[in-house]
């Protein structure tokens, strides 16, 4: 789950194609692609600012800024 690039004649151009799975994006899809009530714990890793809403839907959350 994650961006996704553009390919045009076999090679990646570097632009985005849809939306950027970033902040509420990625919580959105996190949601479409599992029922959170489905488990009783979930584990989430964070290393940037945009991963804080998904972090919001752990129980136990890790954040590490990457450096």
């Amino acid at each position: 789950m994650g961006s996704r690039l553009e390919e045009r004649d076999g090679k990646i151009t570097g632009i985005l194609t849809g939306k950027n799975c970033h902040g509420e994006e990625k919580v959105s899809r996190i949601r479409s692609q599992f029922n959170l009530n489905d488990y009783e714990e979930i584990h989430a890793y964070g290393d940037t600012s945009g991963d804080k809403p998904m972090l919001q839907l752990a129980h136990k959350a890790f954040y590490k800024p990457f450096h």
